[in-house]
Order: C-alpha cells, then structure tokens, then sequence
C-alpha cells in the first residue's frame, strides 16, 4: 500500500511536469474542457509517451525513494508526506489554485462586450460568394522567415508566404503576423469555436460531460448558424474522428454540417475500413478529398461554406510520410514544410476552377503549436508568437490592417465582413470586425486584462451560452 501511494504521487507530478513539455499546456480551463468532452480518436502515440515517459519515470524514482524508506522504516511517516508534496506541486503546477480563486471573483465583460449575433441586424450581401475556410494545424508566423517578419533561419513556408505577401492579412506590425491566443482558444477546439464564433471555450467544472444528446453551447450563434439561415451549405472536413474534442457536436448543432472525418470517409469508400494513418488520415489525402467534396458543392445551385483542418503539423513531432525528401533535421519542420508544399498544390488547382473568382479563401492556423520542445529549442524563448492568417477575395477593403492587435475571437466578424455581411455594431461575440476601425477587446484592455476577465466566473457566459440550469 505504502508503495502505491508513493508511486502514485511520482507518476502524478511526473505526468504533469511532462505535459507542459509535450503539449504545451497553456491553463486549467483546457484541462477542464477536455475532462468534459470525448477524447475518442486520441493518436494513440500520447499514451505510449506516457507510459515510457511518465510511468515508467514515475516506477523508477518510486523505487529510488520506497527501498531506503523501507530499509530506514519511515514507510509509515514519510509515503504519504510525499504524496501531498507531489499532489500540491501538481496542484500548482496546472493552475488549479488560481482557477479556484478565480471561481469566486466575478466579471462583467460579456455584459459589456457581448453583441450578440441573433440580436444584431446583420446585413446581407446581395451576391453570395462562396467560403474556403482552411484552418491550417498550429500554424503560426514563428515560421515565417526572420525577414518576413517570423523567427525562422529555413525557408519552411515559401508558397504560404508569398501568398499572404499577395493578398489581405492582419498583423501586428508592418511585416507577417497575426493574431493572439486568448484564455480558452489555445487547442484546436477552442481556436475553431474562437475564430467562427467569438468567445472562448471556457467550461466551468460543474459543466455536464458532453454527448451527441446534449446542447452544445445552446445559445451560442456562430458563422456556420447564420450561413445556414443565409441559404448557404455547409461542411467540414478533418482527417481524424470529429467526436474528439467535442468537434463534432458543435458542428453538428451549429450550422448543420456535413461532416467529413475519419469515420465519413470510410463510409463514403474513400478508404480502406482498417486504414488508420497518425490521427486518422494524412493531409496529401485530405488535400484530394477537398478538391472532390468542393467539386461536388461548386455544382449545386447553393453558396457553400467548406471548411477544412489539416492535421500533419499536429504536435509532438508532426506526421513524415516515409517517401517524402527530408531537407531539415527536425521532423515538425519537414511536416511545416510539406503542409506549404500541399498548399501550394491546393491553391493552384483552385486558382483554375471557374468559382475561385467568386470563392472568399481563409487560411489561418487554429492555435499555435503545442509542440513546446520544438518551439522552445528552434526559436527565440520571448518571440511574439502568432496564429497565421490571409484573406483572399475578401468583398471589402480594411482601413487599417498593420498595427494592429487582434486575437481568434476577431476571426470571426472578420470572415462574416470578408463575405460582404455588414456589421452595423463593428463586430460579433466578444470578436470586431478587423476590416473596420473599431478596437478589439485586446486593443482596448490589453492581453493581459482580457484574460483575467475571461478566467473569472461569468454568470452570463453560463446562462447564456452554455445554457446551464436550463431545460434543453
């Protein structure tokens, strides 16, 4: 018994020293949300990580510490002493005591910021044009060359950068950049949910766990909502399974997606039943599902919204298929590299489809990287890390696209205004709409406030849009 107590102390306080390291943990309110939402469909490379790195790690100090414990007889005294130390470390270590605290402070900001889409007189276009919205995974300007604005000695995104460098971006400065990551936003859910609805994922713990039974943010209205009740179709394709995460029911209940995952593809014969490669399928088959699914949506007589994710950049150590050229030494870099070169190949075949003229194309990055060991040993430790983002056929022209300090959540008044819809209050959810002049919440209370007020309890956020203490 003594020993359990004291492996399970090592184990604990290993696994969370390690998760800072390999994912990239960025607060408690992630580690809240994905307690609350299946992980089905996980790369089962995680789990063999813990195991060698954590368990295994956490079974050998155990031994270290049990076996002169035993021999002193202090197992009685000092296991348990041990366990809490670890426990309190751990407790530190992820944020929980700060999370607490913030629980009993409460924050107005979204009675203040709120503008609610089903209560804002939207204007609409007179011509549709057609969305390609493409997140790209953990894509950020860090990648850019130094002298485009990034911190990189490669030339990992050619094509990407001079493709930005040709159309529409937003960015802090005058060279490629782009926007913050606020509290709730930093993990591809939370970056998809940010950018096309406006607010952050931020569950409270009493928040019931997710299913395909239950509201998923009910009264949350977001880009996929209002393109459905502007006629438009809408559809997301991802090469792993849409329940992880929660994706799939907030694309389920907001906009009514077809959904093209792991799981579709499978059933469409697009692939094999048992062919499972890194979290589902690779990008150079999502790049060529994408052009058969648009294909098929350009030949209907609806405007279309087809949204994609791409998934070889995914952190710890990205996806190399075993026949690519190899240029550099890091495998993450060799996947960056790879995604532009698909990209590439992607947007050139688009150019040459008789919609690409009518077809807004947005290409951001979800989040930024997760792969924190590759981060933190290729590049500058305080560089200004950014999510990507380009528009392309966008319907209006931004006063002021430089200098300017923006987080995901402006994503999304943003692409909404790129497709001609008018915004008459300047923005949606708690994002503004970047091709006007009026101030992002980070503009007007700093990053660092923002994500205070976002911590604190908001009775608003749970009553409005989790609907929580409300009938379904």
């Amino acid at each position: 018994m003594n020993f359990l107590i004291v492996l399970l102390g090592s184990v604990l306080a290993r696994t969370v020293a390690w998760a800072f390291s390999y994912f990239g943990l960025s607060s408690f309110e992630q580690l809240v949300f994905h307690i609350k939402v299946p992980l089905e469909g996980t790369n089962k490379r995680f789990l063999v990580d813990w195991l060698r790195l954590c368990f295994l790690y956490g079974l050998i100090l155990s031994l270290l510490i049990y076996i002169p414990l035993y021999f002193l007889d202090l197992l009685n005294e000092l296991s348990w002493i041990w366990f809490f130390l670890c426990l309190i470390y751990s407790a530190g270590k992820v944020g929980l005591f700060t999370y607490i605290l913030h629980q009993f402070q409460t924050s107005d900001l979204y009675e203040k910021e709120y503008i609610h889409p089903d209560q804002e007189s939207i204007g609409i276009p007179k011509e549709k044009k057609n969305l390609i919205h493409i997140y790209l995974e953990s894509m950020e300007t860090t990648y850019a060359k130094k002298e485009d604005g990034g911190d990189s000695q490669e030339d990992l995104l050619p094509y990407l950068t001079s493709l930005t460098k040709e159309n529409l971006f937003f960015s802090q400065h005058d060279k490629i950049g782009g926007g913050l990551v606020v509290i709730g936003t930093g993990w591809t859910t939370g970056g998809m949910v940010a950018s096309s609805a406006g607010v952050p994922l931020n569950f409270p713990i009493t928040h019931p766990f997710c299913t395909d039974k239950k509201p998923f943010m009910k009264g949350l209205v977001g880009l996929g909502d209002i393109l459905e009740k502007n006629g438009y179709s809408n559809t997301l394709m991802i090469g792993s399974q849409a329940v992880f995460g929660g994706r799939k029911f907030y694309y389920d209940q907001h906009g009514d997606y077809q959904i093209y995952d792991l799981n579709r593809v499978k059933q469409e014969g697009w692939l094999d039943q048992d062919y499972h490669e890194f979290w589902g399928y690779e990008d150079e088959k999502l790049f060529a599902f994408a052009k058969k699914k648009i294909l098929e949506l350009a030949q209907k007589q609806q405007p279309f919204n087809f949204e994609m994710l791409t998934v070889d950049t995914h952190h710890p150590y990205g996806y190399q298929q075993k026949d690519w050229d190899l240029p550099y030494t890091k495998g993450i870099s060799n996947s960056i590299y790879h995604t532009d070169q698909l990209l590439n190949d992607f947007m050139e075949w688009l150019k040459k489809q008789p919609f690409y003229k009518d077809t807004v194309i947005v290409i951001q990055g979800d989040h930024t990287s997760m792969a924190a060991q590759y981060i933190h040993s290729t590049y500058q430790k305080n560089f200004d890390r950014r999510i990507w983002n380009v528009f392309i056929h966008p319907q209006k022209n931004a006063k002021e696209s430089k200098n300017r300090e923006f987080s995901t959540l402006d994503l999304f008044p943003s692409i909404l205004s790129a497709l001609g819809f008018s915004l008459p209050k300047g923005g949606l959810g708690l994002g503004r709409d970047l091709f006007g002049d009026k101030k992002t919440l980070v503009e007007k209370y700093g990053l660092n406030t923002l994500n205070l007020f976002i911590k604190r309890r908001s009775r608003f956020y749970q009553k409005e849009i989790l609907k929580l203490g409300k009938k379904s």
